[in-house]
């Protein structure tokens, strides 16, 4: 694994603001500029209402290790899941996926 590759994640807020096309487009670029394909990929994600919304999650994910941090408070949890990926479109495929699970935060 790369260590280097595992920081390089753009956030979402990173992207300028548009259709969900462009938004998809523009990171799907900059994710190709930074990011070495095929290679680890570090998804990370916060769930905001009902943590059952986590099954969801693995079923885009079905195969991949979840770490879970809860918040000091216990109304969010963080998910991170690093993946093998082949190609941005693989990244942007699951960002899509995830970002219809009501709930869910993408970062």
């Amino acid at each position: 694994m790369d260590d280097n590759n595992l920081n390089k994640n753009i956030d979402f807020n990173d992207i300028p603001e548009g259709n969900n096309a462009d938004v998809y487009a523009n990171f799907k670029e900059k994710l190709e500029s930074v990011q070495t394909f095929p290679g680890i990929y570090t998804f990370k994600f916060i769930i905001t209402g009902d943590h059952a919304v986590i099954e969801e999650l693995r079923a885009i994910l079905p195969h991949d290790e979840f770490v879970e941090k809860p918040s000091k408070t216990g109304k969010y949890l963080a998910i991170t899941i690093n993946k093998q990926v082949q190609n941005a479109d693989e990244v942007v495929g699951i960002y899509k996926q995830a970002s219809a699970i009501k709930g869910i935060m993408l970062l």
